[in-house]
């Protein structure tokens, strides 16, 4: 669950990167841009990046000085801990929190998945017929040269469509055009040149993957952010692709033909399709694409995509959010109490090989520490004190208390002659002896007390 919790975090960071460019540069940069940027943001909603973190740690190795591992302390308490006893398996709390929200999670993208697949057949069959229509000579003629101007090489279909349909595409691998006027006219060179520049770049294929997004993230509203952003930046970087080099007459007709599919789709289409690329389909895009379309812009492929790259690359650093599992193999027979008390540990210290006796010192948590009272407190320094039951309230009422910092140690002996020490990180007032007990920071288990 955390691997997605981090896939969706950096999303939306590529997500709100692109939102702030449009903010600052609009109607200034070429949707191109845009597009790319929102298909960067789409890839990073649906691939894990684990492994980029072991890279990057290994480069920054190789460019700086390697400094020795120190002592470390680690909680569990936000960390995924799995311990391995008798060929079973333990989870402390978190892990199995995780577990809970996981198969939540897996359960509502299953539902959402039927409802789309299911929505999908719907489409199918809606235009399975106008896949079986033959193309006239004519159209033929017309369809392979706007194939040929854009180089596409798969079989496309040129269709008149059912009653009422306009200018659309759908399919992926055998895409089907759906247009309404006669093959010779301008209009349908300009419709049916928009739908090939989608065809050319795959767009339905990145429209299926955005919308497996929105499914997988259906807890996170920026990826319905992300969708729409998607969309108009596909369109109107399509718009931008098919009057390139065009005259301005052309792209006047071209802003009203926007306008008259635009109107045209809300006076016949009752139930708007799904899972096609269509020319006019929403109103609420039409008077981005006309701003669009009002003065030319610049396109420098090489600097875009550099600007990409950066981008995308700064938000690969996300990865460092990417959290280790701690696995523990115990020996067999360990009690389960032991297995349930490491647990539920406040914190696990790790001390990696080739540490000095002066560095254990500084850290008294990692000694198995001195026993002289059942309860005790012990400074930073090392220095001993019991703490007694009998000191009263009032006593510590009356002081003003100057509090210094160390360790509670809690000695248990058991009937069986082991003993466990458990140590709390504490703080004792040094004139009349209060302690105040914090967080259980370590444990010890002794099968035969030597205290």
């Amino acid at each position: 669950m955390e691997y997605l919790l981090v896939m969706s975090f950096s999303g939306s960071v590529m997500t709100g990167v692109c939102l702030l460019l449009r903010f600052l540069f609009k109607n200034k940069v070429s949707a191109k841009l845009y597009y790319l940027l929102a298909k960067a943001a789409a890839l990073y909603y649906v691939i894990p990046l684990p492994f980029l973190k072991g890279w990057y740690k290994a480069v920054l190795r190789q460019i700086t000085p390697e400094r020795p591992m120190g002592i470390q302390r680690v909680s569990p308490l936000w960390t995924n801990v799995v311990i391995w006893a008798d060929h079973k398996m333990y989870f402390n709390d978190y892990a199995i929190i995780q577990v809970i929200l996981a198969i939540v999670c897996l359960v509502v993208v299953c539902f959402l998945a039927v409802r789309m697949l299911s929505d999908y057949i719907r489409t199918c069959r809606v235009i399975a017929g106008c896949a079986d229509q033959s193309m006239t000579e004519c159209q033929q003629e017309f369809l392979a040269g706007i194939k040929a101007q854009y180089g596409v090489k798969r079989h496309v279909i040129l269709s008149r469509g059912y009653a009422g349909a306009n200018t659309m595409t759908f399919g992926v691998c055998h895409p089907i055009i759906i247009c309404d006027r006669e093959a010779d006219s301008r209009e349908a060179k300009l419709l049916v040149s928009h739908e090939m520049v989608h065809i050319k770049r795959w767009d339905l294929a990145w429209k299926i993957l955005i919308q497996l997004v929105v499914i997988l993230h259906w807890w996170n509203p920026v990826v319905r952010i992300l969708r729409h952003n998607f969309e108009v930046a596909c369109e109107c970087s399509c718009d931008e692709m098919v009057l390139q080099g065009r005259t301005e007459e052309e792209w006047k007709e071209y802003r009203n033909l926007i306008i008259r599919e635009a109107l045209a789709q809300k006076e016949t289409e009752k139930e708007p399709l799904r899972w096609k690329a269509c020319f006019g389909e929403k109103q609420s895009e039409i008077k981005e694409r006309v701003d669009n379309l009002m003065n030319r812009k610049r396109w420098n492929r090489l600097g875009a995509a550099v600007l990409v790259a950066v981008l995308a690359f700064a938000n690969s650093m996300t990865v460092f959010a990417y959290r280790d599992t701690f696995q523990e193999v115990v020996a067999a027979g360990t009690p389960q109490e032991d297995i349930e008390r490491t647990l539920e540990c406040d914190t696990f210290l790790f001390v990696p090989d080739g540490i000095s006796e002066e560095e254990r010192q500084k850290y008294t948590l990692l000694q198995r520490p001195e026993i002289r009272y059942d309860m005790q407190f012990t400074d930073e320094e090392g220095n001993i004190y019991p703490i007694r039951d009998e000191d009263t309230a009032s006593t510590y009422r009356a002081c003003s208390h100057t509090y210094e910092s160390g360790t509670v140690t809690d000695h248990k002996k058991q009937a069986d002659g082991s003993c466990e020490v458990i140590i709390y990180s504490s703080q004792r007032c040094s004139k009349c002896g209060k302690v105040i007990k914090g967080e259980q920071v370590g444990w010890y288990k002794y099968d035969v007390c030597p205290h």
